[in-house]
């Protein structure tokens, strides 16, 4: 299996408040490089990774999500050490669990996140694993080598967005959820939407009845000035 690293690409080193982006599975850096440039005012930080961050090893995932989770946290303290009290995030599909996750830590030891902005993601991260499209090759190696879908949640239920938003109840949070995501599975997903909807009174919900993960996720990434707005919000 390839070993797993994180890449940081940093710009805006002079900007005053940060932006944190998690890219989805596998994702190619490119295109979150043109992305963060719209968001000149920030100092963006990228979080690339290989697509072993997520495989049906459990406790080699369990590992990959806590090295990226430890290197955002270390870049955090760095950050603040600079200054910098003003801290957003940007999470797209696999990507959102940990934007996520380290929002909610931030939202702990600090009191206030500026903003999170998630293209995509799920309540219940183990089930969409378990159960989506994108996965199966996961699930099977799983299935052959008689792992339960208990075993798997045990081990990664901590990472379910539905168990990191506790701290992030006044927080500024916009979500765009696709209905037909077989990927994350649509109960899942709206399960997530619902929840912000109705007990996240700073939280915005964009959902789309038609496209799936792929392209409603593409049409989302587009929305720069809808993001941007967003964020600047008081």
């Amino acid at each position: 299996m390839e070993k797993f690293w994180v890449e940081r690409r940093e710009n805006g080193v002079d900007n005053k408040k940060a932006l944190l982006i998690f890219p989805h599975w596998g994702a190619p850096i490119r295109p979150y490089q043109w992305f963060a440039r719209y968001f000149v005012d920030y100092r963006t930080i990228i979080y690339h990774c290989p697509s072993s961050l997520l495989s049906s090893d459990i406790g080699a995932t369990f590992c990959n999500f806590d090295f990226l989770e430890s290197a955002a946290l270390c870049d955090i303290k760095r950050l603040k050490s600079k200054g910098i009290y003003d801290f957003s995030f940007y999470g797209a599909s696999l990507g959102s669990v940990i934007a996520l996750r380290t929002a909610n830590i931030l939202a702990l030891a600090y009191g206030k996140v500026g903003g999170v902005v998630i293209n995509l993601s799920c309540a219940d991260f183990p089930f969409a694993v378990w159960n989506g499209s994108a996965t199966r090759p996961i699930r099977k190696d799983w299935e052959n080598r008689d792992i339960s879908y208990a075993e798997v949640n045990k081990a990664w239920s901590y990472l379910s967005p539905i168990n990191n938003l506790q701290r992030l109840k006044e927080t500024k949070i916009l979500f765009f959820a696709s209905k037909k995501d077989a990927v994350m599975g649509s109960p899942n997903v709206m399960s997530l939407a619902d929840t912000f909807a109705n007990n996240f009174p700073k939280a915005e919900v964009h959902t789309n009845a038609f496209l799936g993960h792929y392209l409603g996720g593409a049409k989302n990434f587009l929305r720069l000035r809808t993001m941007r707005k967003f964020l600047e919000r008081p």
